[in-house]
């Protein structure tokens, strides 16, 4: 994987950071993003501690300009692996859940996976072994109360991976769907406190899933993965 660049949303912290490690250490050369500046800024560190190699650029995966300036940036070279990871979740009924909300999860959990998407095509066009790998959630194959924005949000991602994968198979550019079950992220314990962690899956199992994804032969591909702990009851 020498040469090989990966593009990371949400790097910061959680699975986007896991993912930077797992890539790093197997040579890949890491494009951290992410809203803070200075959390990527310690993941670079990490990265760097551990001798691998990575770029911090900051963006908000919800501004196209943003998402523009990072993809002029890199657009003289090329662009492996996609990995959005980016995301937001809400616990709310129906009855509470604003337009602001719907707004807010609509740009960050669907607009922007396909916004990165689209500004990377051509970087990603230029590789002998593409992949896009898109973080989605369980949500989107079970069904859970108070979550039902985020879960439209996460369907609606499901679909523009299936979408994408058929539309960019002629390029030979793999689009996996990868669906974790409640994963052990920052989020998550900021969300739940006390939640039992056997019923999660660490970050950093996710990221050996990645890793295995974006490893597959040239013109080999797969469709929706999910991933949970044995313990999660659904």
């Amino acid at each position: 994987m020498a040469d090989k660049i990966a593009v990371i949303t949400g790097a910061g912290s959680g699975m986007g950071r896991a993912i930077a490690h797992k890539m790093a250490a197997n040579g890949v050369h890491v494009v951290l993003t992410g809203r803070t500046q200075s959390k990527l800024d310690s993941v670079a560190g990490e990265v760097a501690a551990a001798g691998g190699s990575a770029l911090v650029h900051p963006l908000d995966v919800t501004d196209p300009d943003q998402i523009q300036i990072l993809a002029n940036r890199l657009a003289s070279g090329q662009v492996d692996m996609l990995i959005n990871c980016a995301g937001d979740w809400l616990i709310k009924s129906v009855d509470d859940t604003t337009p602001e909300d719907l707004n807010h999860l609509f740009a960050i959990n669907l607009r922007g996976p396909y916004l990165m998407t689209q500004a990377l095509l051509p970087l990603l066009r230029k590789s002998a072994n593409a992949s896009v790998i898109n973080i989605g959630s369980v949500t989107s194959m079970e069904s859970h109360p108070m979550v039902t924005a985020y879960t439209a949000m996460k369907s609606g991602l499901r679909g523009l991976s299936g979408s994408l994968a058929a539309e960019l198979k002629p390029d030979e550019i793999r689009v996996i769907l990868l669906a974790p079950g409640p994963a052990d992220t920052p989020m998550r314990d900021a969300a739940s406190p006390g939640v039992d962690k056997s019923t999660l899956v660490p970050a950093e199992t996710i990221a050996e899933m990645v890793w295995t994804l974006v490893s597959l032969p040239r013109g080999i591909t797969t469709s929706d993965f999910l991933l949970t702990s044995l313990r999660y009851g659904g």
